[in-house]
């Protein structure tokens, strides 16, 4: 998954693309539970397996609601506890920049019109929404302590009441900072589906 042959390999579906995803369950259940109109946005979408996959189960359901992904599109750098740079390779193959190939993986999946994307940082992305104006956001952008609880305090504001606030990577042995960081900032919060955690706001 680290080689330049990888990321130059054709792509047409989500499980094409390099990435980590194990949560369809959960964007199921969202598609099913929020009306048309809604607006679910994802925060740190890498190559867009996960992103694409969302994209397919909104389209499949025959649903009006829009997909929005953010990204910086230049990884997170070595993070964990086995302090690995996990985006790294993706960035190098770009020449700094992983927007090329998440781009390119989006309209080779064929959501080129339904799915939009935002190269921001997380912080200065939510600023650019109103309170209250999605309906599901999904964090899984950088996943140290302080970047997870920066992101909970920026974006769950904009969730609407009865809206979702949920992230990725609830394991407390390999992102002992994500577990501690929703732990403090959103109590109420449960795991969900595979390694997620989610509240209802």
């Amino acid at each position: 998954m680290t080689g330049s042959a990888t990321f130059d390999a054709p792509v047409s579906h989500w499980q094409d693309i390099p990435g980590w995803f194990q949560w369809r369950d959960g964007q199921s259940e969202a598609v099913a539970h929020f009306p048309d109109g809604s607006r679910f946005v994802e925060v740190g979408v890498y190559l867009g397996k996960s992103l694409c996959s969302l994209a397919e189960v909104v389209a499949d359901s025959g649903r009006d609601i829009t997909v929005l992904g953010v990204d910086t599109c230049r990884g997170s750098g070595p993070e964990g506890v086995r302090d690995i740079d996990a985006h790294g390779p993706a960035v190098e193959h770009g020449a700094g920049t992983m927007a090329g190939l998440l781009h390119r993986n989006v309209i080779a999946c064929g959501f080129a019109d339904s799915v939009q994307i935002l190269i921001s940082d997380s912080l200065r992305a939510a600023a650019l929404f109103p309170d209250a104006s999605l309906t599901w956001v999904h964090l899984d952008a950088r996943h140290d302590y302080d970047s997870v609880i920066a992101d909970i305090e920026a974006w769950r504001p904009k969730v609407a009441a009865g809206g979702w606030l949920s992230g990725d990577d609830y394991d407390e042995y390999a992102w002992p900072g994500v577990v501690a960081a929703v732990r403090d900032a959103v109590p109420d919060a449960a795991r969900w589906s595979t390694n997620q955690w989610r509240v209802t706001l």
